[in-house]
């Protein structure tokens, strides 16, 4: 008989014919059998959600900076790759797209177009099928992604933020692009992952009704066969069934224009000692099932390919999968009660100095909040060779357990080896400065010391923001200057489920850096207390999951009203997924030039 862990935490539209009105409901989710959902639209007669008036999707207002991209012959109206003439329903040009490359994937920026619901990039191989139905139009045969909705950690505003920024993965090289401003939100069309799952809710006490019973994991090519295409990122939900897909759509086109796109490739890699674009990577195999930790955790699996070691807890349904140049996390937490976790770690430990840096670099979906993040965690014994095998796997074990980041929670290395967590959540519900406005985002630092020490291992070495202890806890909810004035959010602007967000990390065994898409935004010297005594680290690109039903209900608490987290109320309340790319690590390398020490915290420990 299984023994559950029970535990308790201390732009707008949807799709094809299942779109949220205006009108917000105020139940508090209470799980009171009343079938109400914290973000339930009303409905037509029909059951379908009831179509939002004109003026409910605002423009995003990101744009990083961009080229112009190149615009190719009869744009309105482009052949397929082969030549092949195809019936593209009528539409304006869109003029002004501009690309940023990347190594195997681009990120096109759009134009704000008049009554855009959504913007989608097609591709338009050989084979591609184009036709019109009811007024719009159809795409078979493609891969098609799609803008989305920037997601906040706040209150539902009146309008949804459209993304101009489409992340198109899967690049290998120049590459003809159909880019289009639709009238309807591109389907979410299921999580998608290496193989089909289905997981059934168990929490119902919790679980409203309309979100109870089955839901899938999908492949790829179950989505070509339900859609005629790969559709990704779509936001568009079945809103009368949460976390289902939705219904298939053809949108009316409002403006289109032909791109080609080329990427940088490939060639040269921006880390030496260990670097993967996720190019023609071997899927991971199951290798064993793991031990419970002295009772931390259970259902403990251990999978492995060439280049890593894949470790996952308490999961519903866990899989690491490799697909468009991408490595791809998803995870379900068992019953949608207990904390589940995913960590990938590549099969050799790194080297730590007092004198220079390891740089971590990688790319991660970042929207986060305080039950579902990703974490770039290192642990390591202080005896060398005692941290990870020749075979690649951990000598140790190493598990998150609920409220680790607390100052009284368990080192995730069982064996009590020294800790570097560096991971993002969700903010706090008190006004901060600059703006006096909450915080939707923060980081955490924190090192937990070597040796037996049970719940006293934490340093939390990140800044008390909150100069009351009582109203938060230490943590980078903002950026700061060097006398510790607040001048900025920390991850606020990505609190995306696309684009990915690059981060750089440099960690010496007394300082860590991070950068945001090449900005600086945090120093965090570790003080005397936090000083890593690892000999060698495991290094860790993980995901947690915490609970989720509890968290359907507390994104609409009343004193932290967070149903601007639209996506995982409507699409995926009960598995997270995170797409990773560009990871890597050098060691014994310097900070960049431009790196400014004036602004580095030191801690008081």
């Amino acid at each position: 008989m299984k023994t559950k862990l029970i535990l308790i935490a201390g732009v707008m539209v949807a799709c094809g014919s299942s779109t949220p009105s205006t009108t917000d409901n105020n139940d508090n989710g209470s799980g009171s059998g009343n079938g109400s959902n914290p973000s339930s639209p009303s409905y037509s007669a029909d059951g379908s959600a009831a179509q939002p008036p004109s003026g409910e999707v605002s423009t995003d207002p990101e744009s990083p900076d961009a080229g112009p991209a190149q615009v190719e012959q009869d744009p309105t109206s482009p052949s397929d790759d082969a030549n092949h003439a195809l019936t593209w329903t009528q539409a304006p040009l869109m003029s002004g797209v501009t690309v940023v490359p990347n190594r195997d994937s681009a990120i096109v920026v759009v134009p704000a177009v008049s009554g855009a619901v959504d913007y989608r990039v097609v591709t338009i191989p050989d084979g591609v099928s184009v036709t019109a139905q009811s007024g719009g139009e159809h795409i078979a045969g493609s891969t098609i992604h799609c803008a989305g909705y920037r997601q906040h950690n706040a209150p539902q505003q009146s309008t949804r933020e459209l993304m101009r920024q489409i992340e198109v993965t899967g690049l290998t090289g120049a590459t003809r692009l159909v880019v289009e401003a639709i009238d309807t939100a591109c389907p979410f069309v299921g999580t998608i992952g290496g193989s089909h799952a289905d997981i059934t809710t168990e929490d119902n006490v919790e679980i409203d009704q309309p979100a109870q019973g089955t839901f899938s994991v999908v492949t790829e090519d179950e989505v070509r066969k339900s859609y005629g295409s790969l559709v990704l990122n779509g936001h568009g939900n079945n809103a009368a069934s949460p976390g289902r897909a939705a219904a298939d759509i053809s949108p009316k086109v409002l403006a289109r224009t032909t791109v080609k796109v080329s990427p940088l490739g490939t060639g040269s890699a921006p880390t030496k000692t260990f670097f993967d674009d996720f190019q023609n990577e071997d899927q991971p195999t199951f290798v064993s099932s793991l031990p419970d930790g002295n009772g931390r955790t259970q259902l403990g699996k251990l999978y492995q390919n060439s280049k890593y070691s894949f470790y996952t807890y308490d999961a519903a349904n866990s899989q690491f999968s490799f697909s468009r140049g991408q490595m791809h996390f998803a995870l379900a937490d068992w019953a949608q009660d207990v904390m589940s976790s995913n960590i990938a770690y590549p099969k050799k430990p790194v080297a730590l100095s007092d004198t220079d840096y390891l740089h971590v670099t990688y790319e991660v979906g970042n929207d986060a909040t305080s039950r579902r993040y990703w974490e770039l965690l290192m642990c390591g014994s202080d005896t060398a060779g005692q941290t990870m095998g020749s075979d690649g796997k951990l000598k140790g074990n190493i598990i998150q357990t609920p409220f680790f980041m607390d100052d009284d929670g368990l080192n995730p290395s069982v064996e009590g080896w020294n800790c570097l967590q560096i991971f993002a959540r969700q903010g706090w519900p008190f006004a901060l400065g600059p703006d006096n406005s909450f915080p939707q985002s923060e980081v955490r630092v924190m090192v937990n010391k070597s040796g037996n020490l049970g719940r006293s291992s934490v340093v939390n070495v990140s800044p008390a923001q909150f100069t009351n202890a009582n109203i938060g806890p230490p943590s980078w909810f903002r950026t700061q200057d060097g006398s510790g004035k607040l001048t900025g959010p920390i991850l606020d602007d990505q609190q995306l489920i696309a684009p990915r967000t690059k981060f750089d990390v440099y960690v010496s065994r007394n300082r860590v850096v991070m950068y945001v898409n090449g900005e600086q935004r945090i120093c965090n010297n570790l003080g005397n207390a936090g000083k890593l005594t690892m000999a060698e680290g495991a290094l860790g690109f993980g995901q947690v999951l915490y609970h989720s039903a509890a968290e359907r209900l507390e994104f609409n608490a009343s004193y932290w009203d967070r149903r601007g987290q639209r996506f995982y109320i409507e699409n995926s309340p009960f598995i997270d997924e995170r797409d990773w790319d560009n990871v890597g690590y050098d060691e014994h390398v310097a900070l960049p030039s431009g790196f400014d020490g004036s602004v580095c915290y030191t801690p008081n420990k």
